[in-house]
């Protein structure tokens, strides 16, 4: 049990941001005489999720990541798409590396200590913050909290999309895919009147994770999941195969402003913080951004309150999922369009919050352009945004 129950910074939740923020703190001697404390529910030692994203710089996690790819496919029934990322490179990390990882991080550091236990409330004032956990209670100058709780907030003015999943590893007997490319988006498979896709990344020529995707809808039985990758992989030609892994998640994707919760003693990070990406449902490199600011800004001595997490790319978000719900199942038709008609490295470009307004242009123009209109009359006339 932890006797000491006054900290400079409490992190409330051990997920990938949390994490991401203790290692910018360990990392930077700036903060070598500030006490930290790191509170999560529960130990997290297994592979639960992958963490995927694509950068053409180095990062922290490039010491970890477990794959790397150089080419990419999009596929829809009509359509197909095969080509170089260069200069990007797309990238997974296995939760249970990662984990690990940071967490050997955190025990070699003095000035840090990691309790599991659950956090029950936190009473914010402008002076000191008090965290309540079933472990006891603690202190400290400023808290940020990845601890996610929608039932909170009022969706109601903004889209919210669920992106689930649920993802089989599997090995095959003979040697089967290209491990160096891989399937991004595959629309081929029936969507039933919603946006479905398989995501497959290949390990190697005999392993590789199929994922059934949704953008939208109801969650499903597991069993349903299945069905559907079974189909895939029959259609495929794979038969001879054993299931390594299982994972499954659930991402929120709202342009919903949790940001406009942060003080100067009081930050939401992660998905909590409106940190995952609205139209893709991509969160890591986005909180290695947005930790990179909060550095800054800690540094510097500058108002965490001052912080601005909104930019255009925002409002071009929060459109493409009007687009999306109102499509009725035609989702599909709109990442169609934009792989069809664009060279896919600019859409990865526009997609990491990198293109210049001229570019972005081009891809508005490339798609049906009254489809976004009409979200955009749509939203004005029901919310200001």
């Amino acid at each position: 049990m932890i006797s000491n129950n006054k900290y400079d910074y409490i992190i409330c939740g051990g997920g990938a941001s949390g994490l991401l923020l203790s290692n910018a703190l360990i990392s930077d001697s700036f903060f070598d005489n500030k006490k930290i404390l790191i509170i999560e529910k529960e130990a997290k030692v297994d592979n639960d999720k992958s963490f995927s994203f694509w950068d053409n710089e180095s990062n922290i996690l490039d010491r970890i990541v477990f794959k790397s790819w150089e080419k990419a496919e999009f596929k829809d029934s009509e359509f197909s798409s095969s080509f170089n990322l260069s200069p990007y490179k797309y990238k997974m990390v296995r939760s249970d590396r990662f984990y690990s990882y940071m967490k050997k991080k955190i025990d070699k550091a003095s000035n840090f200590n990691y309790l599991n236990a659950t956090v029950k409330d936190i009473d914010r004032n402008s002076n000191q913050n008090y965290v309540k956990t079933d472990l006891g209670n603690f202190e400290c100058s400023i808290v940020f909290s990845s601890i996610y709780e929608p039932k909170k907030y009022n969706f109601k003015k903004y889209p919210l999309l669920n992106q689930h999943f649920l993802g089989w590893t599997i090995e095959t007997n003979n040697y089967t895919f290209d491990e160096n490319k891989i399937r991004f988006m595959d629309f081929s498979i029936e969507q039933h009147e919603e946006t479905r896709f398989m995501y497959v990344l290949p390990f190697s020529k005999n392993s590789a994770l199929f994922e059934y995707t949704f953008f939208g809808g109801d969650l499903i039985k597991n069993s349903e999941y299945e069905k559907e990758i079974k189909k895939y992989l029959k259609n495929e030609g794979i038969k001879d195969y054993k299931i390594i892994e299982r994972e499954k998640g659930v991402i929120p994707m709202t342009c919903y402003p949790f940001f406009k919760d942060n003080t100067d003693n009081f930050i939401k990070i992660g998905t909590s913080g409106g940190w995952t990406k609205p139209s893709t449902g991509y969160t890591i490199k986005n909180s290695i951004e947005k930790i990179d600011l909060i550095i800054k800004h800690l540094k510097q001595n500058k108002p965490l309150s001052k912080l601005k997490f909104k930019n255009r790319f925002w409002y071009y978000d929060i459109l493409f999922l009007d687009v999306l719900v109102d499509s009725k199942g035609k989702g599909s038709k709109v990442f169609s369009d934009l792989f069809r008609n664009n060279d896919p490295l600019l859409l990865f470009k526009f997609l990491g919050e990198k293109t210049n307004i001229f570019e972005e242009i081009r891809i508005f123009i490339s798609v049906n352009i009254m489809t976004f209109v009409r979200s955009l009359l749509k939203r004005i006339s029901n919310f200001s945004v």
